[in-house]
């Protein structure tokens, strides 16, 4: 029997992933701004985002409860750190610089899909009709959702960015089935801090070359702007989120919310006219939100 408590816990959960996804829905479009127009290259955006985080949240762990981190967990963390972090969002971004945002969108629809098959290996996680069929409900809406968009849109692409992106999907998917009792039993400040941390260590001796050519003179407030957004608010704040809601919902769960994302970054291209409304959108987003109406329903969280 579910009590009222649990029941207001995982609500608050699904709300931390929604609220975490329109975040990273938001990221896409600055990030390829800031990789195109801004002067900055992916390895020197990637170390501003994950090394960026690492201090953020070394300073708010010093305003929280201090939680001690078992030494035969250790391992595991630079695990998760490395899958988590180096190959998924470090992926992603280098992956961004060298692909469009159409595609980059495109690809992060397979995370839930690779999440699924990964959860039955790793978690024996049942694949039951429902969640399979949210699933692909959540992919088709996403997947007409962007073509409708880009329809007729030319597309800068490289197969090495859309392999490294893929690639980053797969990590992530991973990280979020093989780690998932890490999340569980450290508070999302302590977790994410020495995930950050190790992560930081792992990138810094590709990274610090780079770093040291930005003509920080040159940057404009735009670019400064959407730097701080991707920092502080779609990592430092959304990994808050999204570790919290880890430790209440399953690998699948969180997996699904992804395909929030390119229904955020389509309301915000319309609210920058950038797109035009029509009634296919609507269709998708209906898609969509059945698709995470369904894997959200299919169990009940323990």
């Amino acid at each position: 029997m579910i009590t009222d408590n649990a029941k207001n816990k995982d609500l608050k959960a699904h709300g931390a992933m929604l609220l975490a996804m329109v975040l990273f829905g938001l990221m896409a479009t600055f990030s390829k701004d800031v990789l195109t127009n801004g002067g900055i290259t992916g390895p020197q955006l990637v170390a501003f985002r994950i090394c960026g985080a690492a201090i953020l949240f070394w300073v708010g762990s010093l305003i929280v409860p201090q939680q001690r981190v078992e030494r035969r967990d250790l391992l595991k963390i630079v695990g998760a750190s490395f899958f988590g972090f180096v190959m998924a969002q470090g992926g992603y971004i280098v992956g961004l610089s060298l692909t469009s945002p159409i595609n980059a969108t495109i690809e992060l629809t397979t995370m839930p899909i690779f999440t699924l098959i990964l959860s039955a290996f790793i978690l024996h996680e049942r694949i039951t009709p429902r969640r399979a069929v949210g699933i692909a409900l959540g992919f088709t809406g996403a997947i007409l959702l962007i073509t409708r968009t880009t329809a007729g849109g030319g597309r800068q692409t490289d197969f090495r960015g859309d392999l490294l992106i893929l690639v980053a999907q797969v990590g992530y998917a991973f990280y979020l089935t093989h780690y998932a009792q890490l999340f569980r039993k450290y508070d999302a400040f302590t977790f994410n801090k020495w995930t950050f941390t190790f992560a930081s260590l792992m990138i810094l001796p590709f990274t610090l070359p780079h770093i040291v050519q930005i003509d920080w003179p040159a940057l404009s407030a735009r670019t400064a702007t959407e730097i701080i957004y991707i920092v502080a608010a779609a990592t430092f704040f959304t990994f808050l989120l999204v570790v919290f809601a880890q430790r209440r919902l399953m690998p699948t769960t969180v997996s699904v919310y992804n395909y929030v994302q390119p229904f955020v970054a389509v309301v915000a291209s319309m609210a920058m006219g950038l797109a035009t409304p029509q009634w296919m959108h609507a269709v998708a987003a209906a898609l969509i939100f059945t698709g995470v109406w369904l894997v959200v329903n299919s169990h009940h969280q323990k």
